[in-house]
């Protein structure tokens, strides 16, 4: 039956239905025209998808998207994830009646336009949505296979910036990137993490700065001299939409520039390709600075377990691609080794 709720002048109601909740307000200060509107309610509540858990792609990347994407620094991915999903499988397809081959289908028609490592991620991301709907919703979904469709995918390159490279970098990159590439290399963070840092994220007074990672995961980034001079002499922008965001680009209007928020797939990422080309530094991407800073901080401390808690990784066989630094340093070590040199050394200088 409708009720008031304390401190509410309307009345409404609250049900439920095979174990799903319907509640909101009738809209009404009357109790006869509040039970016709519960009336009604519970009619919709029995043919929704919450309540029979029978819900479509489009239903299920729409609501994986509002709950879990949509506030972290990679929904703007994710939204272009769901979109390319949705281009081959229709989203009127219900998720309990998606067939290992529709997934077989989307793989064949993406493969051929994008690399397998980026479908994938796609495939990654559409099991995250169903496992969310059931999980979350009570939705009924298919077994897929989705392990048995993923590509297989080359072994990742590990390309590390050299200083010459890095210097040359630096004098054809636009000033407003400087900051920018600069951070990237001080911390290995991802591109997505650095774009979507908020300047409450930087904790000065526990010298500290808390990274939201892919996956929703968190890491406390502990902050130098260097990362904390550079985050110093940043400027906030005074547009009510960008100050929040640490990293800012200045707009081209030359009567009024304005500081803007860096977003991914900006046209400024063309301009960071155009000054590699223009320094003459081959087959480099801007993930490639975090290989860099792994590199260069294994290469400095030679302890793996603290460059993977650095670069945020769950696991330290994802860091172990980084090993051969230290292999290459032990080959070195041995180079410089000899087990009988010394002890040839000091019978020659008795003999003398």
């Amino acid at each position: 039956m409708p009720f008031k709720p304390k401190n509410s002048k309307y009345y409404h109601y609250d049900f439920q239905i095979r174990g799903r909740r319907f509640y909101g307000s009738c809209g009404t200060k009357d109790f006869e025209e509040a039970k016709a509107v519960e009336s009604q309610a519970r009619v919709e509540a029995k043919s929704a998808p919450q309540a029979h858990g029978k819900f479509t792609l489009s239903e299920a990347l729409g609501t994986y998207w509002t709950d879990i994407c949509e506030q972290q620094s990679s929904a703007r991915t994710a939204e272009s994830q769901a979109k390319k999903i949705l281009e081959v499988i229709p989203g009127s397809t219900r998720i309990d009646r998606l067939s290992n081959q529709d997934v077989m289908r989307f793989v064949r028609t993406r493969r051929a336009e994008v690399s397998n490592a980026t479908v994938n991620r796609h495939l990654q991301f559409l099991a995250r949505a169903l496992r969310h709907m059931e999980n979350f919703y009570g939705a009924t979904i298919s077994e897929l296979n989705f392990k048995a469709a993923a590509s297989k995918e080359p072994k990742e390159r590990i390309r590390e910036l050299t200083y010459d490279e890095q210097n040359r970098l630096f004098s054809y990159l636009r000033e407003d990137l400087h900051p920018l590439v600069k951070f990237a290399l001080m911390t290995g963070a991802r591109q997505a993490t650095i774009l979507g840092l908020c300047w409450n994220d930087i904790k000065h007074e526990k010298n500290r700065i808390d990274f939201r990672l892919k996956g929703g995961g968190e890491l406390k980034f502990p902050m130098n001299g260097e990362i904390r001079a550079l985050i110093s002499a940043l400027p906030k922008s005074s547009q009510i939409e960008h100050r929040k965001y640490v990293f800012t680009y200045l707009t081209d209007d030359k009567e009024n520039p304005e500081r803007r928020r860096i977003r991914q797939n900006s046209h400024l990422f063309v301009d960071f390709r155009d000054a590699l080309r223009k320094a003459e530094i081959e087959d480099f991407r801007f993930h490639d600075l975090r290989h860099t800073f792994a590199t260069r901080m294994l290469r400095s401390t030679g302890n793996l377990k603290l460059v993977s808690r650095l670069l945020g990784h769950t696991s330290i066989e994802t860091t172990m691609r980084y090993a051969h630094v230290l292999d290459a340093d032990l080959a070195d070590a041995m180079d410089d080794f000899s087990m009988f040199q010394n002890a040839e050394s000091r019978n020659f200088s008795r003999s003398l």
